[in-house]
């Protein structure tokens, strides 16, 4: 380690509009450039950085690019805007102002440091750390270190254990095969995301922070403490340069959409990808796996259970002689005829991922052809693949093998090969896993011939997150080359900033079974949904350890229900983790699943808003009460959309549920009662095990719910039924609106048609409601919108036009609800 803290900057001329530069006599370079009115890069570049020169997370030409944008040409892909830049202290302050963001730029006393204010408010909220914010190592590594502000709570950085607020946390970045980890405690878990939020509870104004780099490193929140250099938190990368950017909101809102811009908004996949997506590792494990698996569609009719996907785990991979796992062969033993397997599972409304893995054991048949293609990570002082030890067949099993090097041409096409090969039997879809890529020695090398270059390049410097977005890019192509006007559903386990542009789904991975883990993996899917997970979710009732017990899994299907993606998964040595499996709870949970088909329609369009904006599918309760400072630690209620607090039971044996309902100018009614609560204090509800657990909808709340059938698309979804919930005293407004958004579900830029739903709650005792068109491009199933009012309100709805013949009829629990014409 030899740290230096670079001195004695000089500013640059430069006849740019839109940033500055300074240097110092070593060579080091700093520059800033406003990008746009709330987005902003820094870049320190040492003198003697190696560094790779290009940026594989941002979105350059398109959500489908890969090739990267050169560090040197960001600013080709933003808007430049006008700001002005004035120069004070004989030039040792120089002011950059956008319309937004003041950053002040000392070079007093020998140093450099940066500090943002909001324009508006003048409120400092981003400081240097003076005399040490770029101090890098002379070897490789660069560090940036920030003054903690007073009242600083930190977000987001992909997915982290539990609880929500970052803060006093010293979080290595990198990515594992974190199996059973500790909800609490572990670090580091499947994603890399360097990104993260800062809300500061004395201003109220939220910015964030983006690293742009893949290399491992660390980010410290305040944990490490030193008395000569006071409060701070700082971000440190093994390799390459510091390039940053900073995203002003002030809202937390504001700072996802930046990050969006950045980095894309999350793909979209299609819509029977929210159903219940079941999955076990003991399925395809069984040595007469087809026949088990044939049956398991008359099984979840059999039991009342809808379901649209099946999970293939690896078992289908395993040689029959050796016990390998070969990705992209078949046992043929336990699935003799695959394509009429899967035949027959579509014909009965449910689609098939399949599990992949990326590496190839020695033993694999086509492991020499690609090691003579050189579509290996490489080894150069052997000049042979980089081989480890890996995952092979049974528990705690493995062999020696190498990973694809999907930065290779080689690599990059056998990999689409093989994606192609398991389409044409009749997949319809792919799950990437285990691509946390553990390559042990920094030196060995990816070939990146995929990008056009000549040189690879080695492991550290480069990161070798790369490597699982290149993987989810290459099964995502592949799947757009085999059916191109379908959105491809794909599954990743690890990602990094941009993989979300490939992969329209992710999970927590390998949780444990145990009331703690059902608790806080709630936080860990609000941090994923910050970092643009959309869809994500976790493994009800858990992956590894024993199996849950009846109240343990009915508890975990009732949060699971409200989560982005819905999937119960498990690797138990007693046996598969199955919604009919406990006949006395059975009851609870079929209703419990019905409930999140139902809700398919609300869920889809916070997903279609999700691809247009990057706001997450759950919030934290912050993400929308944020001038509440008892929502700044909220971890284990969220927000489904805008409309609906989800407060789950993760406690044994309780049946009651303490939530505190944000907002003190806002109102909540209980959905399972009617009653009606204010805001802004802690209310006690009834939760027995037959309640899904607690559940609230803000005042104004317009939720469109649909058809409960077997599958998405089983029948024409004729149901178009909104929960209304007018508030019962006109407080801070008198009507909502909701844009409803429909299409086919499946198609790249799908037609669509866009539904203007209102309603008025002025008129004492009367509820007016109104539908209208607003585009029309994809023919629509239903000919009428229905509205139900919550339990117990008598008030009457009306049509705001008079001349609508309106329908009545009884909703599913008795209620009476009125239906308008389209």
């Amino acid at each position: 380690m030899r740290l230096t803290i670079p001195q004695s900057f000089s500013e640059l001329d430069s006849e740019s509009k839109n940033s500055v530069k300074f240097r110092n006599d070593a060579g080091n370079t700093v520059e800033i450039q406003v990008l746009d009115h709330k987005i902003l890069r820094v870049k320190h570049v040492p003198s003697a950085a190696v560094s790779l020169p290009t940026s594989y997370s941002l979105e350059a030409v398109g959500p489908h690019s890969y090739s990267g944008v050169s560090r040197n040409n960001v600013a080709d892909f933003f808007p430049l805007p006008s700001i002005s830049i004035n120069r004070q202290d004989n030039n040792k302050v120089i002011n950059l102002n956008s319309n937004s963001v003041n950053v002040s730029v000392s070079l007093k006393d020998d140093d450099l440091v940066l500090s943002w204010r909001c324009l508006k408010s003048g409120s400092l909220f981003l400081q240097d750390l003076p005399h040490r914010a770029y101090e890098f190592d002379k070897v490789h590594g660069v560090s940036h270190f920030i003054q903690q502000q007073t009242g600083d709570l930190h977000y987001g950085l992909g997915e982290q254990a539990s609880p929500l607020v970052l803060n006093n946390r010293r979080l290595r970045l990198e990515a594992t095969d974190s199996m059973g980890y500790n909800p609490q405690k572990t670090n580091p878990l499947y994603k890399f995301v360097p990104f993260y939020i800062t809300l500061n509870e004395k201003t109220g104004i939220a910015h964030g922070i983006f690293y742009d780099s893949l290399s491992t490193g660390v980010m410290d929140f305040g944990l490490e403490i030193d008395a000569f250099w006071g409060s701070f938190r700082y971000f440190r990368t093994d390799y390459g340069i510091l390039d940053y950017y900073v995203l002003f909101g002030p809202s937390v809102e504001a700072v996802v959409e930046q990050f969006a811009c950045l980095v894309g908004r999350p793909a979209l996949g299609p819509k029977y990808s929210l159903g219940y997506l079941a999955s076990s590792m003991g399925y395809a494990e069984d040595g007469n796996a087809q026949a088990l698996i044939e049956k398991f569609p008359d099984i979840c009719r059999k039991f009342g259970i809808p379901c649209d996907l099946l999970h293939l785990s690896s078992g289908y991979t395993v040689d029959a002689k050796t016990g390998a796992r070969n990705v992209f062969t078949w046992n043929k033993k336990r699935f003799p005829d695959a394509h009429g397997l899967f035949s027959k599972l579509r014909a009965s409304g449910i689609k098939t991922v399949a599990n992949i893995k990326p590496w190839l054991l020695c033993a694999h048949p086509n492991y020499q052809e690609l090691k003579d293609n050189h579509g290996f990570i490489w080894d150069p002082e052997e000049d042979l693949p980089s081989q480890t030890r890996l995952w092979s067949a049974g528990a705690g099993e493995s062999g020696l093998g190498s990973y694809v090097d999907f930065t290779s041409v080689a690599g990059f096409n056998f990999w689409k090969s093989g994606v192609k090969s398991l389409l044409e039997v009749g997949l319809d879809g792919m799950w990437n896993d285990n691509n946390e890529m553990n390559i042990q020695d920094d030196l060995h090398t990816f070939a990146m011939t995929v990008f056009d270059s000549k040189n690879s390049v080695p492991a550290g410097v480069v990161g070798r997150p790369l490597q699982n977005f290149m993987m989810s890019v290459a099964s995502a192509t592949a799947m757009l080359e085999h059916a191109p006007k379908k959105r491809p559903l794909l599954v990743t386990r690890s990602s990094m900033p941009g993989s979300h542009r490939w992969a329209c789904q992710s999970w927590s991975g390998d949780n444990y079974t145990s009331w703690d883990t059902l608790q806080h993996n709630i936080p860990m899917g609000l941090t994923a949904g910050l970092s643009l997970f959309a869809i994500y979710g976790h493994d009800v009732g858990g992956f590894a350890g024993p199996q849950p017990s009846p109240e343990l899994l009915t508890r975990w299907v009732q949060n699971g229900i409200f989560n982005p993606r819905f999937c119960i998964h498990s690797w138990k040595t007693e046996g598969v983790t199955e919604p009919w499996m406990y006949p006395e709870v059975l009851p609870i949970i079929r209703d419990a699943i019905h409930l999140r088909y139902r809700l398919i329609p609300y869920i889809y369009n916070l997903w279609l808003e999700a691809h247009s904006t990057g706001h997450p599918v759950i919030r934290p309760t912050l993400y929308h009460f944020q001038s509440d400072p008892q929502t700044h630690n909220q971890s284990f209620e969220f927000m489904l959309g805008p409309h609906l607090l989800v407060a789950s039971v993760y406690t044994e044996g309780a049946r009651t549920r303490l939530t505190y309902l944000p907002g003190p100018e806002e109102s909540w009614c209980d959905v399972w009662t009617g009653q009606w609560y204010k805001g802004g204090k802690s209310i006690t509800t009834n939760v027995t095990l037959e309640t899904h657990g607690a559940l609230f909808a803000k005042a104004g709340a317009l939720v469109p719910t649909g058809k409960l059938m077997d599958y998405v698309g089983a029948e024409p979804d004729t149901d178009r039924i909104f929960w209304a919930f007018p508030p019962l005293i006109s407080e801070g407004g008198t009507k909502s609106e909701y844009v409803l958004v429909e299409d086919d579900g499946e198609s790249i830029d799908a037609p669509q048609s866009w539904i203007r739903v209102w309603m008025d709650w002025s008129e004492s005792g009367v509820v007016t409601v109104g539908v209208n068109l607003k585009k029309n491009d994809f023919a629509l199933p239903f000919k009428h919108v229905w509205f139900v009012l919550p339990h117990c309100d008598s008030r009457l709805i009306k049509s705001s036009v008079e001349s609508n013949l309106l329908l009545e009829e009884k909703y599913i629990d008795g209620r009476h609800m009125v239906g308008i014409p389209l």
